[in-house]
């Protein structure tokens, strides 16, 4: 999905070697054409900036 798109609440997942991370999308704010994305997992919570069009690997939740 686009991360324009993405609504709290919807779950994100990363692969790292073995391990699979969850992350629960927590807020979504546009800063001009990028989006400042907030995000929950087991290791905390994390800010990341992207492009509006870009592309993000989530599940509705």
């Amino acid at each position: 999905m686009k991360v324009n798109e993405l609504q709290p609440g919807d779950r994100v997942t990363e692969q790292h070697g073995q391990d699979t991370i969850a992350f629960e999308v927590v807020s979504i704010k546009p800063i001009g054409r990028r989006f400042a994305v907030t995000f929950r997992s087991d290791l905390g919570i994390a800010s990341a900036h992207y492009a509006g069009d870009a592309w993000i690997r989530a599940i509705r939740g």
